[in-house]
């Protein structure tokens, strides 16, 4: 069974980040020096491992660094990792090649307590745009970004128990 995006998967995704208390990324790509903000929720549907959210910034003074929080674990701090700019820049050129911020949530996302699911964010001063995902079920367009952060960014998919 299917289950609406609007009733399930949005607020699920998003409720991670403000249990945790993290700032929406519209907030923080607003901030004074802010060039970019990506984020990566991730839900593990049947409790395995710890839901956790990383926040990658890239600011004028501050360089480029990805944090990552987890639920139930490290007392909410976040781990932090310097990301150098060329890797930083192949990040957001795959997923440009991918039109991501044209990108529809995937489609035919089943229920949000079967499958793993991703929100995937992206916001540059007054603009923002999400998309939701199954990565395991991902395919075409959304198979790639999948990959992207995959490569591009495996410590945001770190998991702790």
């Amino acid at each position: 069974m299917c289950a609406s995006i609007l009733g399930f998967h949005a607020p699920l995704l998003r409720a991670i980040a403000d249990q945790l208390g993290l700032k929406p990324i519209s907030e923080l790509a607003r901030m004074p020096g802010v060039q970019g903000v990506y984020r990566i929720t991730v839900n593990y549907f049947d409790g395995r491992v710890c839901n956790s959210v990383a926040t990658l910034c890239s600011t004028q003074t501050g360089g480029i660094v990805q944090e990552t929080v987890y639920q139930r674990a490290l007392s909410r701090k976040p781990i932090a990792h310097q990301i150098d700019e060329m890797r930083y820049e192949e990040f957001i050129q795959a997923v440009k090649s991918l039109s991501f911020d044209r990108m529809l949530d995937q489609p035919n996302l089943p229920a949000y307590n079967s499958t793993d699911l991703w929100l995937f964010e992206r916001a540059a001063g007054t603009f923002s745009h999400s998309v939701i995902l199954a990565p395991e079920l991902a395919q075409d367009q959304h198979a790639r970004l999948v990959n992207a952060v995959r490569n591009g960014l495996p410590e945001a998919l770190r998991q702790v128990k």
